[in-house]
């Protein structure tokens, strides 16, 4: 395996990386800051207020929405959604979403719908059911014309599960007013559910979290004995991820820890950067960096692995949380982490690491992980077929509440490492549904979605 040996004290950090780190360390703070993200949100309400053109209003007050962490202020910023929410001003919703400079590129460059799944083909009167995955591809299906739209809305319902939180409340206004039909929403974050459910009565918000859509099937764990790394860390190269955060850490264990990292480009940064982020930061363990290994290989090291980190401290669901709780591995997590996937951490899957005492908890973590049982605790509340049948029932009673009839289930999807369905016999029997779709969106949905839905 690639490796990078790093040394070993604190005096080998040169001046300029002390002072590095002490802007990291204002940086992070100011960026996570409670009071700094309120005092952002009703700024940006604020300008909602003044500014007399409706596209600046309603991106200003998705911005604050999506910053507002305080009850109130939410409430305050519904208040105004609700008001902006109107017929007359459904362009301006259309326009603030198609011109977003994440949604404007892939819809120009890449319109074709990746990472979606048909749960159910409609049939005699009853919907279908279509679930897309992440904030850009619900973007993808709002660019469809009119009287495009009007025909999906009519024969399938939609599922939209949110990539980050907060999601991307005007794209949630955009789909509220151009659909006529409840938007079933799964939220990436328990934290953001009471926000959501408030923003109206067709936006039915869905149990389960983002991440919950992971298969035990494809884990065999190796006992705990017998695990070969000490501690796991699973993410992309990117920023958010806070690798210098985990390496401060490792500066305070033991040199002879086996530590694996896996990741992959993002934001310009790749193994060669996290490399010399390591050396920088004067790392003392014999760190193995991985890069763009498949889903295979990553569930093997998960599998082996006693410990696995996440130190992000905002992020969506975090699917490779999950997918280490599967795998049998102790979850480690900031205390003070915004991401989906913590609600799962409890005395049986792991620990909250406290800030400030990261590399001491994590210790504690690594002796006595082998007297915690995540795998179990995982298969029996958050396996995927668990998920689907928590979200099947709600939208049996919706459909049944509406007068519609509902004579067939959902299938069940999962996640490997993208969304796919989980059995061959629904393959087979929703395969006619995924052709009559293409054949009448070809520009929205591929022939082959149903293969290469991770695009």
């Amino acid at each position: 395996m690639p490796q990078t040996r790093c040394g070993g004290s604190v005096d080998r950090m040169s001046p300029a990386t002390h002072l590095q780190i002490l802007r990291w360390r204002v940086e992070d703070h100011l960026r996570h800051s409670p009071r700094l993200r309120t005092a952002l949100a009703l700024w940006h309400w604020l300008r909602s207020r003044l500014d007399p053109r409706p596209v600046a209003q309603i991106r200003h007050l998705g911005k604050a929405l999506g910053l507002a962490e305080h009850p109130a202020v939410a409430r305050l910023l519904t208040e105004d959604f609700r008001f902006l929410l109107r017929p007359d001003l459904e362009p301006a919703w259309r326009a603030a979403v198609a011109g977003h400079p994440r949604y404007a590129p892939l819809l120009r460059d890449q319109p074709l719908l990746t990472r979606s799944v048909v749960l159910k083909a409609p049939v005699d009167g009853e919907k279908g059911v279509l679930l897309n995955y992440f904030e850009y591809n619900l973007a993808r299906v709002l660019a469809l014309g009119d009287t495009d739209l009007a025909w999906l809305d009519t024969q399938y319902s939609l599922i939209f599960v949110a990539s980050w939180s907060p999601t991307d409340y005007t794209l949630l206004g955009s789909a509220l007013l151009r659909l006529k039909s409840p938007l079933f929403l799964q939220c990436a974050n328990e934290a953001e559910r009471t926000r959501l459910t408030a923003l109206h009565p067709r936006l039915v918000v869905l149990p389960g979290l983002a991440c919950d859509w992971v298969d035990p099937a494809f884990y065999q764990p190796r006992p705990m004995a017998e695990r070969r790394i000490d501690v796991l860390m699973v993410a992309n190269w990117g920023e958010f991820k806070r690798h210098w955060d985990f390496f401060l850490a490792l500066r305070r264990l033991p040199a002879d820890l086996r530590i694996v990292l896996i990741g992959q480009r993002e934001g310009g940064r790749d193994r060669d950067f996290i490399e010399r982020l390591a050396r920088r930061l004067d790392v003392p363990q014999q760190l193995e960096l991985l890069e763009s290994l498949p889903i295979e290989r990553v569930t093997e090291l998960e599998c082996d692995a006693r410990v696995s980190v996440i130190l992000s401290r905002r992020e969506g669901g975090c699917v490779a949380a999950v997918e280490s709780l599967f795998a049998g591995c102790a979850l480690a997590m900031r205390a003070d982490a915004r991401i989906g996937s913590s609600a799962h951490i409890n005395d049986r899957t792991g620990r909250r690491l406290r800030p400030g005492r990261i590399a001491e908890d994590l210790a504690a973590l690594l002796a006595e992980a082998g007297s915690l049982d995540p795998r179990a605790w995982a298969c029996a509340h958050i396996r995927h077929d668990l998920t689907l049948q928590r979200i099947n029932l709600v939208l049996r009673e919706q459909s049944l509440a509406a007068g519609l009839a509902w004579t067939t289930d959902l299938a069940v999807p999962h996640w490997r490492p993208h969304p796919t369905l989980a059995q061959a016999a629904d393959r087979g029997r929703l395969r006619p549904a995924y052709t009559e779709l293409h054949h009448r969106f070809p520009h929205l949905i591929g022939a082959d979605l149903m293969e290469r839905s991770h695009r």
